[in-house]
């Protein structure tokens, strides 16, 4: 396979990952349309969910937790010697793995249990379906785990084209899979769907990076204070599934299709904010070498454009959202066995969700830095404080609000971190929030949002998608035209070149 030509800077590595982005973000509207239609918001869809979420959940903690202090880690091995760093990506694989198959055994042996954790209020039939397809899953952590260590590589490495044409392998095999064999599988074609997609994304991830990595354990390679770095990421990351497992335990008391309206709101939020994901996952590159090189003031200047541009491109998609959700999701996935009662359900729970659009980069950003700088006591701190935020919240917010009451406590307590992370990193004496701009797109989007509430009463449906969209577009070119002017001015340097 001939090699790819490296992309080095952040802009380039965003718009690369961006490009291929669109188009698997394409494809995943595609699937997530499929599934709707297909299996609607059953009680069977509920049990495939929950069954999904240790599978996914916890190994995306423990692969989250190594790929976060491999990156600055793996920087500082490679300023000095290039091939120890290979021997420390193969070393960091090889340990990963034996991690993931431990969680996978534990999953085929009992499977009840776990399920019986995460959803209290099911009845024993339904758990019975789920503790099935938790033994299906039980390869999950390990297919999971790699694909994030693997793609962490790239990344970390800057071989962010790479990293963005493996990503499309996923949709491109998993829609076949899930069309071919629902009617033998129903619902648990998704599940399938979801082993096969990944499975060949690792493949192409490991050929695009096999010259970066040496699989030969070697205690020399700083393996051990990188497990030891890991734990309070992992016990961050856990306390956090103990917030999900709060949060699906309160859902599980609900009416059937709650748990599934959540996944269905979650997923169409991942999709539609996928250009500051793509962001995020470049920046964190550059971010980690400045910090171990001892930048301060680059440090400080990369946080700033980070949250400033997050912002720029989020902010008019919160309030897009928020405003537009249920002709959303009523075009996105109501056909088939997806119905106007689906709909609404969705539509609530997207509207609560709305806000992380905002508060996910900031938060993200900030926890990046403190990863980098391997100031992990903070981040566990937090997530302690999260955790009785969210019993808190849910309980206050499932009566009134149901399942949208249990996505506003996700976003009230991912608001309270962001706030916390914000002034501890003032207490560092990194200051670069933009306040001013902030506030400014604030005001624009309150504005916004409230002529459009009004319109609604005040026209035909027609008009008012037709206005009311093209306001927030006209507030998205507003907002993120330097982000635009730049990403256009790349892509013409690029054609030149």
């Amino acid at each position: 396979m001939r090699k790819i030509s490296r992309s080095s800077s952040v802009a380039v590595g965003t718009l690369a990952i961006l490009t291929f982005s669109i188009i698997s973000k394409g494809m995943g509207f595609f699937r997530e349309m499929l599934i709707a239609g297909l299996f609607g918001t059953s009680g069977n869809l509920d049990a495939v969910f929950i069954a999904m979420t240790p599978a996914t959940t916890l190994s995306s903690i423990v692969a989250g937790a190594l790929a976060s202090i491999f990156v600055p880690i793996y920087h500082s091995i490679k300023r000095e010697d290039a091939l120890r760093s290979k021997r420390y990506a193969g070393t960091v694989f090889m340990v990963g793995s034996l991690i993931f198959l431990s969680m996978g055994i534990i999953f085929l042996l009992i499977p009840d249990l776990v399920i019986k954790l995460f959803a209290p209020g099911f009845s024993d039939e339904t758990i019975a379906y789920a503790s099935r397809k938790l033994r299906f899953l039980s390869i999950y952590p390990l297919v999971g785990g790699l694909e994030n260590l693997l793609g962490t590589l790239l990344k970390a490495s800057r071989r962010f084209i790479q990293f963005g044409i493996s990503q499309l392998i996923f949709n491109v095999v998993a829609i076949p899979v899930i069309l071919f064999t629902y009617p033998f599988l129903s619902e648990a074609s998704y599940i399938l769907a979801w082993i096969v997609g990944n499975a060949l994304t690792v493949l192409l991830y490991a050929l695009q990076s096999r010259d970066l990595f040496v699989l030969k354990l070697d205690r020399g390679t700083r393996i051990i204070e990188t497990l030891t770095l890991s734990l309070p990421l992992i016990l961050s990351g856990s306390l956090s599934l103990i917030n999900g497992m709060v949060d699906k335990a309160f859902v599980s008391l609900l009416p059937p299709g709650r748990v599934s309206s959540l996944q269905y709101a979650h997923t169409l939020l991942g999709l539609i904010t996928f250009i500051v994901t793509a962001f995020l996952m470049t920046s964190y590159t550059e971010l980690s070498e400045f910090v171990v090189s001892g930048e301060h003031e680059k440090t400080r200047e990369r946080l700033r454009k980070t949250v400033t541009s997050s912002l720029n491109i989020a902010l008019p998609l919160a309030v897009w959202v928020i405003s537009m959700a249920e002709p959303l999701v009523r075009f996105i996935y109501q056909r088939g066995e997806f119905d106007a009662d689906s709909t609404k359900l969705v539509s609530m729970a997207l509207i609560g969700y709305g806000a992380l659009i905002v508060i996910s980069p900031v938060s993200h950003t900030c926890s990046s830095y403190f990863i980098a700088r391997k100031k992990l006591r903070f981040i566990t701190l937090i997530s302690f404080i999260s955790i009785m935020l969210n019993v808190l919240f849910d309980w206050l917010l499932l009566e009134p609000l149901g399942h949208a009451g249990i996505a506003a406590s996700t976003s009230l307590v991912s608001l309270n971190s962001t706030v916390i992370y914000n002034l501890l990193m003032k207490k560092e004496g990194m200051k670069f929030m933009p306040f001013r701009r902030i506030l400014l797109l604030l005001i624009c989007a309150v504005a916004l949002y409230l002529f459009v509430f009004v319109l609604k009463y005040f026209s035909t449906t027609l008009l008012w998608l037709l206005l009311g969209n093209a306001v927030f577009f006209a507030f998205f070119l507003f907002s993120a035209r330097s982000e635009i002017i730049a990403g256009l001015s790349r892509i013409r340097s690029i054609r030149r070149s």
